[in-house]
């Protein structure tokens, strides 16, 4: 079966998500919701299709379903002193079994460029977005850098996934030398990994080691931010699929680890 060109994300489209941000309610988002069905969800689930194919080119065993991969749009504010009900993006992940969240994913978010929303809420319907985060409600402050992105890698919620992913560094320390190297030859680096004051029981041992800021993470993920011209280009998921293959030896440590 063929797919039509990924289009790209036309700025008319992309509008009534600035538009969103600054009317925030209801009664905006009803009048408007039309470019959003009918518009804005069409492309991105045209850039899963499109990715899908990248991505199996790429040897890569990463796909997304155009309907089941996409979050919401509306926000979960139950645990949330921000009430805002939509959030300010479309996103959604692939996984290689098509779960949202299924350990090691690539992440795409999709905003106007220079948009200023954080990039993660692990308490709202779309965990890889945390304007929730307890500790972001604290400072009253998200995650730098806004806009358009793409990450790939390990957003673990479950505490036998991260503490695997911790025994599989500490086991293999040439190893995860080795995916280190192998990101930043790519230019990559981890992004900031929601750690933890002190190393987790079990890897007191590394205190002071060079593994230590490794284990105290509760994520590995790296991120590419995207331009606004590379968002509305036919390229978009090329781009992308790069990406998650400079990211394969994150992928495959990781995977290994889980099993």
């Amino acid at each position: 079966m063929t797919h039509a060109p990924f289009p790209g994300f036309a700025a008319a489209d992309l509008a009534f998500l600035s538009g969103l941000a600054a009317h925030n309610d209801r009664d905006w988002f009803a009048a408007h919701r039309s470019v959003y069905d009918d518009r804005l969800k069409p492309t991105l689930a045209a850039l899963i299709s499109a990715l899908n194919a990248a991505l199996a080119a790429r040897d890569l065993p990463l796909a997304g379903d155009p309907k089941k991969s996409l979050f919401r749009i509306h926000r979960d504010v139950r645990f949330s002193k921000d009430k805002r009900p939509y959030k300010t993006h479309v996103s959604a992940t692939l996984t290689r079994d098509g779960g949202k969240l299924s350990p090691g994913l690539v992440y795409l978010h999709i905003e106007p460029e220079g948009g200023s929303r954080p990039a993660f809420d692990p308490q709202s319907i779309d965990p890889l977005d945390p304007s929730t985060l307890p500790s972001a409600q604290a400072a009253d402050a998200g995650y730098a850098g806004g806009g358009p992105f793409a990450s790939a890698g390990f957003y673990l919620t479950e505490r036998p996934h991260i503490d695997a992913f911790r025994r599989a560094i500490a086991a293999d320390p040439k190893g995860w030398a080795a995916v280190e190297k192998a990101l930043a030859a790519e230019g990559l680096a981890l992004t900031e990994g929601d750690s933890v004051k002190r190393l987790p029981k079990g890897f007191e041992d590394q205190a002071g080691g060079r593994l230590e800021a490794a284990l105290k993470r509760t994520r590995w993920l790296v991120r590419r931010p995207l331009t606004g011209a590379e968002i509305g280009g036919a390229q978009l998921p090329e781009i992308i699929a790069d990406l998650a293959a400079a990211a394969r030896p994150l992928l495959a440590f990781g995977w290994k680890a889980l099993g």
